[in-house]
């Protein structure tokens, strides 16, 4: 028999390309696709330096994606290993990631990722909730993209009106270049890509939108897969909120008060916060004799604060707090003090007095209210976050102002919290109908 070698087999595979594939598919091929599915592979891509891609370079980052949403249940580090991929196919020198939510009724962007690259990591990159960079949606070129729901190429941010540079100021950098797209929930909005200054090149030309536009889909099914998860969770915890009442509505309404507190602590662990309180309204609209004398008399200068829309002096004669940290606990004060954590700031009588909901992030750099910047007590634990709401009754007097502190995650509350906690405030209004305003 004639030696074969590497010539004669490699022509004859050529001359039989049949042959080669059905030996190829018998023999190799499942090995190989296992092999790209490998838990433990990674890409083969050399990401040193910026180069155009082979066909074979390109695939390898393909599977590499698909890998990556397989094995990653967490948004965050699954969008942070398809956008460092993504910066390094379009040569941009950082990419980041703005997530838009509603606030306050008013809808705003946030940073999620910041300034990733191909050789970042993801701690690095990864926006902490009391770290946020947040954009209304009529500032910047991410706020311009978010409006219009388009991608957007700008090959010189310096001719274009839509450009912010105050994000440049605080990070000391010069963006010169921009590419930006919308991530959509159908219509919904849910995010804006935006890589900045291309590598190698003036700015980012069609090639980079077109395998921009190409590779979006991962991150549409990421995001996508997040948002509907977060919405799923968000219905559970108000349905389950809503059946409660339902069943619990017409027990023991002798006994307002008892249900006033059964109502609050049944449904703390729907609430996502970390403590609640419950700044209860002196309903009191005409002063006794005794009240009046020492005004009347001089020994005491009238009251000249703040009112509720009705006209009733703003005065909290009792605070409920519910700690939902560490060792869980319900405190009743009577007769609070103005120092009161919960009353400090003045949030409440905000609240009492214009009758709005308040979403506040970065409490302590709050510069309206007087939020305490460190501890509120010996726990160590610190107001970050608040949303606050007035209670009313059936002739629509505000009763109460409800705050939640801290969202257990961290973030910022967001409409949907603001959606749960009137679920929640619907409840306690059922009560102040059955109960006539009596019993707290």
């Amino acid at each position: 028999m004639a030696a074969v070698d590497k010539d004669v087999a490699e022509t004859f595979l050529d001359n039989n390309p049949d042959f080669a594939k059905e030996y190829y598919d018998a023999k190799f091929r499942p090995k190989v696709i296992s092999d790209l599915f490998d838990d433990n592979r990674t890409s083969q891509v050399n990401t040193s330096n910026y180069h155009d891609l082979s066909v074979i370079e390109e695939s390898e980052i393909i599977f590499d994606m698909v890998r990556d949403l397989q094995n990653n249940l967490q948004m965050e580090k699954a969008i942070f290993k398809f956008m460092k991929h993504l910066s390094f196919m379009i040569h941009a020198e950082k990419m980041s990631l703005f997530m838009f939510r509603m606030r306050n009724g008013t809808a705003e962007l946030a940073t999620r990722l910041f300034n990733v690259h191909k050789d970042a990591t993801l701690e690095e990159c990864l926006v902490q909730p009391d770290c946020e960079i947040v954009f209304p949606m009529d500032l910047g070129i991410v706020g311009h993209v978010a409006t219009t729901k388009k991608t957007v190429n700008v090959p010189d941010v310096s001719q274009s009106i839509y450009y912010n540079d105050f994000v440049d100021q605080i990070q000391e950098y010069q963006t010169k270049n921009v590419l930006a797209t919308p991530i959509m929930n159908g219509k919904d909005m849910v995010a804006v890509m935006m890589g900045v200054n291309k590598i190698g090149a003036p700015h980012f030309n069609t090639q980079d939108e077109e395998t921009l536009k190409k590779y979006l889909n991962f991150a549409n099914l990421i995001l996508r897969e997040f948002h509907l998860s977060y919405l799923h969770s968000c219905e559970a915890r108000r349905g389950q909120i809503l059946l409660w009442s339902a069943s619990k509505v017409f027990e023991e309404m002798t006994d307002v008060g008892r249900q006033f507190h059964k109502a609050l602590y049944t449904i703390r662990d729907f609430l996502n916060c970390e403590r609640f309180s419950v700044s209860l309204l002196d309903m009191t609209k005409t002063k006794e004799f005794f009240d009046l004398w020492p005004v009347l008399t001089g020994e005491k200068s009238p009251y000249d604060g703040p009112r509720t829309p009705d006209g009733r002096e703003i005065n909290f004669y009792k605070v409920i707090d519910y700690i939902l940290h560490g060792k869980e606990e319900i405190k009743v004060i009577s007769n609070p003090a103005p120092d009161h954590w919960a009353l400090f700031s003045g949030l409440p009588t905000y609240v009492a007095k214009e009758g709005l909901i308040c979403n506040i992030m970065n409490a302590s750099q709050d510069d309206f209210f007087s939020f305490q910047k460190g501890p509120v007590d010996g726990s160590g634990w610190v107001i970050k976050n608040v949303l606050a709401l007035p209670i009313v009754n059936k002739k629509e007097e505000i009763v109460a102002v409800a705050s939640f502190y801290n969202r257990k995650d961290g973030k910022p509350f967001d409409d949907q919290d603001e959606a749960i906690m009137e679920v929640f405030y619907s409840r306690i209004q059922i009560l102040c109908y059955w109960g006539g305003d009596r019993g707290f």
